[in-house]
């Protein structure tokens, strides 16, 4: 697989949303790689503003370990939402996005990252008060995320569109399991609107089109 970057600079959002318009930003996959993106036949252009109808969501929450199932997934093909390895969840989602090719993917997982002018990491915005991407949880779900990304990229086959974002729970009222998470996150998703971020944040991945949107949950 292939990804392609229209070029858009990285740019927090600062959009505002409406109840039928909801800007998502996206990275776009495609066919087989034959040098560089350009040359891909199957590449396919798509817009950031989802309106009126509404792609599926796949919402996982990304955790990272050798051998416990700590990852969560929730989406409508499932009655329940299950608990899988990392493993088992990177091939659960490139099932997803070959049979949908298009859909929301949701990842409870560091997608992008802020530096202060100094060159320091610090927070992305007021949602990540006491909870910083760059110490604690945030740093395994960074590493799960830098992994799990590009493994879609490699391994996807075909034209389609992925609309990244991400999802913040750190600020739960009780302990929760990752499934419960993944339900939380789908069930959710379109209700919650997304956070403002401080400008320079940058997505994680230079194949990523812009700075995915984070959405607070409980």
């Amino acid at each position: 697989m292939a990804f392609v970057n229209q070029g858009k600079p990285y740019r927090a959002d600062r959009t505002r949303y409406s109840r039928k318009a909801l800007h998502l930003l996206t990275y776009t996959v495609a066919g087989p790689a034959t040098g560089s993106p350009a040359a891909d036949a199957d590449v396919i252009e798509f817009e950031t503003l989802i309106a009126e109808r509404r792609p599926p969501v796949v919402a996982i929450d990304l955790g990272y370990s050798r051998s416990t199932p700590s990852c969560g997934i929730m989406h409508a093909d499932l009655k329940h939402p299950e608990a899988l390895q990392f493993g088992e969840a990177v091939r659960a989602a490139i099932r997803l996005i070959e049979t949908h090719r298009s859909l929301v993917l949701v990842l409870e997982a560091v997608l992008s990252t802020y530096h202060d002018e100094q060159g320091n990491p610090d927070i992305r915005g007021d949602f990540e008060k006491g909870r910083g991407w760059y110490h604690g949880p945030g740093v395994a779900t960074y590493a799960a995320a830098i992994r799990f990304l590009p493994a879609l990229r490699r391994e996807c086959r075909g034209g389609a569109t992925v609309y990244l974002a991400e999802a913040f729970l750190s600020f739960k009222k009780g302990r929760t399991d990752h499934a419960a998470d993944a339900l939380t996150i789908f069930r959710d998703f379109w209700k919650t609107r997304p956070e403002r971020l401080k400008d320079r944040t940058e997505p994680i991945l230079d194949f990523i089109n812009g700075v995915p949107s984070v959405r607070v949950f409980h």
